[in-house]
């Protein structure tokens, strides 16, 4: 019987890898690093320069059995797309015809306001250099490109090919010596936005427009955000220069493409007026062209092409730094680089030549239309306390006689509406300000510069973290105000929409209650402006870790409900973004699931979603995936936009189960987590805590304070922990005790899972987290802990939990092995676990060896590359 293909690809990598390491370190060095993978040496034996080396070893080795399964399963994607291509999560085209044989609207009317965002945040869980990437998409490059039987002297070039990149990875240095600046996080994320999310979002569009026609609206459907450069929430090297530089860099990068795409026409359409003739718009805008060359003075197109890319390239010197020759204005906005291009393409289609340049001139519209001169639409994010003591302080500069600190919240609410109702400034050029509040200020002020450079399009929406109040609400936009992003008066106005972020459990089950009285507010109206639209944004991050895996999700849904409700009151419209990362316990999984698992009538066609870390190269790395990705993202939105709001049978039944299985999850969660006064300690040593927080891979901080709280710790480098160490607690802990506390039987898990969409998603995600949980290989991190009766008491605990989610999960299946439903993907983790077992053997020699006190640098960096290698493997982080 053949191999399958991952395992075959597997083998021929690894295989080169060992030529490779051969070669530069001679047969001992393989000899070592074989006798660790097969588990016979004795780690306790190896020196620490052995064992770095060693490391470096079983973590490319890791990274290219990752490589091999990607590949084998974009193949299957791939095949099964070319079976199935009327698969509606495959194909907007097919989603719209689904949703229209369903009984729903005609496809325009299906498109009418679509408004989808994937949005790249920077926060730390990619482990890996930009380099490194860069060999991993080469390898799968050539890997993809192989896929038909090869002649002997194709073969010998393939190995060749696949050898030098394999050599030149193991030759490469795997991790940073510095931590990471957020110049870097804005190259890095360009880069991938550049290389394969721009290519992907251009074909797609393409597409769209052959497939759909004039089903497809006029405005885009798809457009792109970031993070990167305005998340200040507890990010002291975010300010108003990186925001300049992260909207200079990615106006640099979209305006290129503009260019190159406008040259590419230029060389198309040599076209003689002598031959075809030009409507009166396209001639008046070829004859504003400088070129003067007596050689097109009959090719009226080439001249007016010209004249808009000189007018790019001026552009690019206003926005983005250029250095071109200034032969023309400038454009002011990108709707007249679009107005521009329509004049070319009305011309064409008028005089019958509109198929010479196929869909290109078509796209480039669409595009401009999606992404303007920004690229990215940036959001601005801050916590609420901050803008607490920043208000404080300008209360008390103003001399206003408002001590803002000490109000109740219902003074607070009166003030800052007050404040919204004229337009004086608290602000005063004259006065002096802290460190945190000049920084604040210089920030908006550099929002301010970028609506006026950019348009107000550059943005999407003003997060506020740590929502809990309407004054938390109503606090940024008194900011605004000051730099002139908010105009006050009867009828306030502001160009920067605020965004609540409810990330806790509490937040979560308050948000509707707080939204509610923000839209019961005169002010609201006029601030939301027309079509009026909130944005709010769901924390699955701090949630899971505040209230664990079942009350996170729960939490999740039941707010995104509510919210729905409450806007549907007020006859607002509700845009909800997502806040999820790349593993189980922060929300993650398929993202296509995710969507389709939100209640019904909260979609309403707008859907925005973080991508983060890892999972963007993962998701996006090359022009196929991204497409596929930001495709399945797309169609999901529009299915789940159109599913019956009507409740389903047992819908109440199922809601019962669901408030009392997350009751007793949160409770079961809690008692380990937060009320076990051991558990804190038992985290901090038994897992790799200490050595991630160290890691260079983000320019944020792994905590919000100096201490060892789970409180203040960020959710990532929590969930990043528990994976390394195969507990993976986040991901599951808590449903086993909430079932028991609930008095669940399988049978009611069984029809709760038939009934409830949701439910079956949260059990799926779960039962992937579960076959990646080693019990046995965490409880030999848990024998790293300090104080071993407390850690042998939780591990006994932890292990019976896992044991009971087990089988808890198979009954509500009715399986009896995990992911049995699912060969391809379990053969897959099984594969993976194969293949990084000997790095978390290696990491626990190395950890142990730094807990006893052994600070040399060459363990701490073996400690990072087992790091880098699990992740690889387990494919996430946090």
């Amino acid at each position: 019987m053949a191999r399958p293909v991952a395992q075959t690809t597997s083998a021929l990598l690894e295989g080169l890898l060992t030529e490779a390491i051969a070669e530069a370190d001679g047969p001992d060095a393989v000899a070592l690093i074989a006798r660790v993978q097969a588990g016979e040496a004795n780690l306790k034996d190896l020196t620490a320069e052995q064992g770095e080396f060693v490391a470096r070893a079983l973590t490319c080795r890791s990274l290219l059995m990752s490589i091999a399964e990607d590949a084998a399963g974009r193949r299957r994607s791939a095949e099964a797309e070319a079976l199935d291509p009327s698969d509606p999560l495959r194909s907007l085209h097919a989603s719209v015809e689904a949703v229209k044989a369903a009984g729903g609207p005609a496809p325009r009317k299906a498109l009418d306001g679509l408004d989808v965002t994937p949005v790249f945040t920077a926060h730390p869980t990619e482990v890996r250099r930009r380099a490194v990437v860069e060999r991993e998409f080469e390898i799968s490059r050539l890997i993809l490109g192989a896929r038909h039987r090869l002649n002997p002297a194709q073969e010998t070039r393939y190995r060749e090919d696949l050898y030098r990149e394999i050599a030149l990875l193991w030759r490469m240095r795997l991790h940073r010596p510095e931590r990471i600046a957020v110049a870097d996080e804005i190259r890095n994320a360009l880069a991938i936005v550049r290389d394969s999310v721009l290519p992907a979002l251009a074909e797609l569009f393409e597409n769209w427009s052959r497939d759909l026609g004039p089903a497809m609206p006029d405005h885009p459907i798809l457009r792109l955000g970031s993070w990167i450069g305005g998340d200040r929430d507890g990010h002291p090297g975010v300010n108003d220069e990186t925001l300049r530089a992260a909207l200079r860099s990615n106006a640099r990068v979209i305006l290129n493409h503009y260019s190159d795409e406008v040259r590419a026409l230029w060389f198309d359409l040599a076209i003689s007026s002598d031959l075809s003739p030009v409507s009166a718009a396209l001639q008046a805008l070829a004859d504003t062209a400088t070129d003067m060359s007596p050689h097109r003075r009959d090719e009226p197109y080439r001249l007016a092409l010209e004249h808009i890319w000189e007018r790019l390239s001026g552009t690019a010197n206003r926005l983005a730094g250029g250095s071109y020759p200034a032969r023309a204005e400038a454009y002011d906005h990108p709707r007249e680089f679009v107005a521009d291009l329509e004049v070319v393409s009305a011309s064409l289609t008028e005089n019958g030549d509109a198929r010479l340049v196929g869909h290109r001139l078509a796209t480039l519209i669409a595009l401009a239309r999606a992404c303007g001169f920004h690229l990215l639409r940036l959001d601005l994010r801050q916590n609420a306390d901050v803008h607490e003591r920043v208000l404080t302080e300008l209360f008390d500069r103003a001399a206003t006689g408002v001590e803002y600190d000490v109000l109740t919240e219902a003074k607070r609410v009166k003030v800052l509406l007050a404040e919204l109702s004229h337009e004086r400034p608290l602000r005063s050029p004259f006065a002096s300000y802290s460190p945190e509040t000049a920084k604040e200020l210089a920030t908006l002020d550099a929002a301010a510069e970028a609506v006026r450079l950019y348009g107000k399009e550059a943005f999407c929406a003003y997060v506020v973290s740590k929502t809990d109040s309407l004054s938390d609400m109503l606090e940024p936009l008194v900011l605004l105000k000051q730099v002139g992003l908010v105009t006050g008066g009867a009828e306030p106005r502001t160009q920067l929409p605020v965004s609540p972020l409810f990330e806790t459990i509490d937040d979560l089950e308050h948000g509707p209650s707080i939204l509610s009285a923000w839209l019961r507010l005169p002010e609201a109206r006029s601030l939301l402006g027309k079509p009026a639209v909130q944005d709010v944004m769901l924390g699955y991050s701090d949630s899971n870790k505040d209230g664990g895996y079942v009350t996170s999700r729960f939490s999740v849904v039941r707010a995104a409900e509510r919210l729905a409700e409450r806007c549907e009151d007020h006859h607002v419209g509700l845009r909800l973004f997502h806040g999820r990362g790349g593993s189980i316990g922060r929300g993650g999984g398929p993202a296509p699931r995710a969507v389709l698992a939100q209640p019904p009538g909260s979609v309403q066609g707008r859907i925005r979603m973080t991508e983060q870390g890892e999972m963007i190269a993962h998701r996006f790395g090359d022009q196929p995936i991204a497409r596929r990705s930001l495709e399945s993202l797309v169609a999901a939105t529009v299915l789940a936009s159109h599913k019956p709001v009507e409740a389903r049978p047992g819908a109440a039944r199922h809601e019962h189960t669901l408030r009392a299985l997350s009751a007793g999850a949160f409770a079961a969660y809690r008692a380990l987590v937060y009320d076990d006064p051991a558990f804190a300690d038992f985290f901090w040593s038994a897992t790799p805590i200490t050595e991630i927080a160290s890691l260079n891979i983000g320019s944020r901080p792994a905590s919000r304070g100096a201490g060892r709280r789970i409180e203040d710790l960020r959710a990532i480098p929590w969930v990043f922990s528990w994976s390394q160490a195969r507990f993976l607690l986040p991901s599951w802990y808590g449903f086993a005790g909430g079932v028991e506390r609930a008095g669940l039987t399988a049978g009611a898990l069984r029809d709760l899972r038939g009934g409830s969409e949701f439910f079956a998603t949260l059990m799926a995600n779960m039962e992937l987290a579960l076959v990646q949980a080693d019990m046995d290989l965490a409880g030999r991190y848990a024998a790293l802990a300090s104080d071993q009766a407390s850690a042998r008491r939780i591990m006994d605990q932890v292990r019976r939990e896992h044991a009971a989610a087990v089988d808890m999960a198979l009954a509500t299946r009715g399986g009896t092995s995990l992911l049995e439903d699912q060969p391809h993907l379990r053969a897959s983790i099984t594969r993976a676990l194969e293949a990084i077992a000997p790095l978390n053997a290696l990491q626990l020699e190395l950890l142990g060896r730094r807990r006893g006190g052994d600070a040399s640098e060459e363990v701490f960096l073996g400690v990072e590359l087992t790091i880098a290698g699990i992740a690889a493997g387990l494919r996430t982080t946090g």
